[in-house]
């Protein structure tokens, strides 16, 4: 398992080249671990776009059931965690 934190978009992810980075990140990581773990301890909001550009993408690319083995989120405040749903449940 790999960890990667996000604080160097802290304290909003709402642009859209914040979210590619972060896609094209744990994107690379996921070729070489098996899971990859998310800290974000920082994030207090992330736009619901940038949800979708990062989460549902990867959601899209993985599977439900792969995304939910391989993709763990740590440190999310309740509020991160509804926009990362909402940014699932956007694509499907």
């Amino acid at each position: 398992m790999k960890s990667i934190s996000l604080n160097q978009h802290a304290p909003i992810i709402s642009d859209e080249i914040a979210g590619a980075e972060i896609l094209k990140e744990i994107q690379d990581l996921l070729t070489t671990e098996d899971i990859v773990s998310i800290d974000m301890s920082d994030i207090k909001s992330m736009a619901t776009f940038c949800s979708k550009q990062i989460f549902g993408k990867l959601y899209l690319e993985l599977g439900a059931e792969n995304f939910f083995n391989r993709i763990e989120i740590r440190n999310a405040t309740d509020n991160v965690k509804t926009i990362i749903r909402i940014g699932i449940e956007s694509v499907l």
